[in-house]
């Protein structure tokens, strides 16, 4: 007995300890939980657009994996009636009725008599499966944009904030439009067709702000350069000008051979002005007119036109002129697709680490101190905003969140190839279609003119504005 008491007398510390540490443990999830529901546990602008774009990945790469894997989701389905106990058969009879009730609205419950069915392969898997998360994105990021519109407090804790909140919004959007009929997804893919052309704009402008940005870091390491090689950056300009001027030639050829053939003559006007305008935009940005126009710019914008081109022929339903109408999914158009998507969301999350341009988001200090903040990965030092993220001063991310919205609608396009599937299942699928034609060719004519004006504006308003770039005429 007294050796006993004299193990309890030694032990009873530990326990305390161990009492005290669970105790606190348990407080501290707690708290964290607590934090991370409400807009106490902010993050910086850098762990925020990562989040975000995470987020958009996930969803490209579910709604990718259910478009090809996907099929019917069914809840038990187990039941032995033979090895079932007389109780088991008694539950199962209660149970039989109830889910009959439910199931009689699913085309596929005579292949689940005993489970709960949440959806069929129609609703879960294929093109419809893709709009399904395509649409849970867009709810998402339009109430974020809602709640962040305006230079607020709230908005920049809406924005950085609640993170389990919005990930339970996800899920719960994403459950709820299985419940959601086919033929409302089919409305919502006919707007985020004509929806489409706003993020094929935005990729306009970001491949050629992208082209005039590496001509101009390529032209600065050669001027840091020492070396006496031949092989030098603007060497390396030249290389891939040209590298992306051959590829333009070969897509001309291809295009010419499959898509401009005899009586295909709006295919041979399409092609023939996407040459012509290429070329003079590239001669035109050697000129004195553009003396801030690169060859660079120049190539990456042809190769790009030349691709819409491509894209645009391949979706055109006349069968005479488009060998490719009867196809079941474009590979070629998806996989540029999806790379020109990543350059796109690369350069969104590099303007949101780097902050050389505002594109995300504005705060309330001024453009130096959202500069260095964001730089350092810190929030603002203006009004409320401290070393660490935890408080923040008055920003605006609207337009960030608008962005991913047009992403979202686009994302519909790219993983079902521009589908335009009826709602019946047993329709075949359809992938040609005038209207995504004419998105594609309207998105191209707009690749151009943004690029003519980017060459021509300061030339023509030179008595209006300093774009800084100074003309030598003689």
């Amino acid at each position: 007995m007294a050796a006993t008491a004299a193990v309890s007398l030694a032990t009873a510390p530990l326990s305390m300890a161990a009492t005290c540490c669970g105790s606190l443990a348990g407080s501290c999830a707690a708290s964290l939980c607590c934090r991370a529901c409400s807009c106490a546990c902010v993050a910086t602008t850098r762990v925020a657009s990562i989040f975000y774009v995470s987020v958009l990945m996930v969803f490209v790469f579910g709604a990718w994996f259910f478009r090809d894997q996907g099929g019917d989701i069914v809840l038990g389905g187990g039941y032995n009636a033979t090895a079932a106990s007389i109780l088991d058969r008694v539950a199962h009879a209660s149970q039989h009725g109830a889910l009959d009730y439910w199931n009689k609205r699913f085309y596929c419950a005579p292949a689940h008599p005993s489970g709960l069915i949440l959806c069929c392969a129609n609703v879960c898997s294929g093109v419809f499966s893709v709009y399904r998360f395509s649409f849970t994105l867009c709810i998402f990021f339009a109430a974020l944009t809602l709640f962040t519109a305006g230079n607020t407090k709230f908005g920049a804790r809406v924005h950085r904030g609640f993170w389990f909140l919005k990930v339970f919004f996800l899920f719960a959007v994403l459950v709820s439009t299985l419940f959601i009929d086919n033929e409302a997804m089919s409305q919502y893919r006919e707007v985020a067709r004509y929806a489409s052309l706003l993020f094929l704009c935005l990729q306009i402008v970001l491949l050629i702000d992208f082209g005039y940005r590496m001509n101009e870091w390529m032209v600065e390491k050669d001027e840091q350069s020492e070396s006496e090689s031949p092989c030098t950056w603007k060497v390396c300009i030249l290389v891939s000008a040209a590298v992306l001027y051959i590829a333009s030639i070969v897509m001309w050829v291809f295009e010419g051979n499959f898509f401009a053939k005899e009586g295909c003559h709006p295919q041979k006007a399409i092609l023939a002005i996407t040459i012509i305008l290429t070329v003079l935009l590239s001669v035109l940005s050697c000129t004195k007119i553009a003396p801030h126009g690169t060859l660079l710019t120049s190539s990456v914008v042809t190769v790009y036109a030349s691709y819409l081109c491509y894209s645009a022929l391949a979706s055109h339903p006349d069968a005479q002129c488009n060998p490719f109408v009867h196809r079941t999914e474009n590979s070629l158009d998806m996989l540029v697709g999806f790379v020109v998507l990543a350059v796109s969301m690369g350069s969104v999350v590099w303007s949101a680490l780097g902050s050389k341009d505002q594109v995300i988001g504005k705060a309330s200090s001024s453009t130096s101190d959202l500069t260095t903040a964001l730089e350092t990965g810190g929030s603002s030092s203006g009004e409320g905003a401290d070393a660490d993220g935890e408080s923040v001063g008055p920003e605006s991310w609207w337009y960030y969140h608008l962005m991913m919205v047009v992403c979202s609608f686009y994302m519909a396009m790219l993983l079902s190839d521009w589908s335009i599937q009826p709602v019946d299942r047993l329709s075949a699928v359809s992938n040609v279609a005038i209207e995504s034609f004419w998105v594609k060719l309207v998105s191209q004519w707009l690749c151009l003119l943004m690029y003519a004006w980017t060459l021509l504006a300061p030339y023509l308003l030179r008595d209006v504005r300093d774009f800084g770039v100074e003309f030598d005429f003689d």
